[in-house]
């Protein structure tokens, strides 16, 4: 079989090809807001996590990297959205939806054509999908490392000590 002829490369085609069609849509859609994806993606994560977080984890949740996800922030503080508050209890900072960034997430940016594109399948078909992507999106993070957390970094459940039971 041909690399051509293999369903494995043929099926990440497709679903590549899948997801940019899916974005230009959606983009195509915001722009009429002057909002991109990645802006209403932060605003989602940001409401998900109770309209506060951190730059390391809207980077973790994005999949992006810091660097990227701090310039989008800074665009979208620019625009009132979003605010970087630094906690006086931990020190840590923090970025937080405003008034505005709530507003334009709940009653501005309708996203329909994701309502348009993912009603073409019915409720069963949706689960299915959502179980096979999760199934891939584990491997994938799996392969790349981004859920690995050193042996001497994990806390041990039972409080005491078995290194005796852990192999190097």
């Amino acid at each position: 079989m041909s690399k051509a002829d293999d369903p494995r490369i043929s099926l990440y085609a497709l679903l590549d090809q899948t997801r940019e069609t899916i974005f230009k849509a959606v983009e195509l859609e915001l722009a009429q807001y002057n909002m991109t994806a990645p802006q209403v993606k932060m605003l989602h994560i940001l409401t998900r996590n109770g309209g506060r977080t951190t730059l390391n984890e809207l980077a973790s949740g994005a999949i992006r990297e810091l660097n990227s996800i701090s310039t989008l922030i800074g665009r979208m503080q620019e625009k009132g959205l979003v605010e970087k508050v630094k906690s006086s209890s931990n020190e840590r900072l923090y970025v937080t939806l405003t008034d505005k960034g709530k507003e334009i997430y709940e009653n501005t940016v309708t996203e329909r054509s994701i309502f348009l594109i993912f009603d073409t399948l019915s409720e069963g078909e949706k689960k299915q999908l959502v179980s096979l992507l999760t199934n891939l999106q584990a491997k994938a993070r799996d392969l790349l490392g981004y859920d690995y957390i050193p042996p001497f970094l994990e806390k041990e459940e039972s409080g005491g000590d078995n290194s005796a039971d852990k192999s190097p």
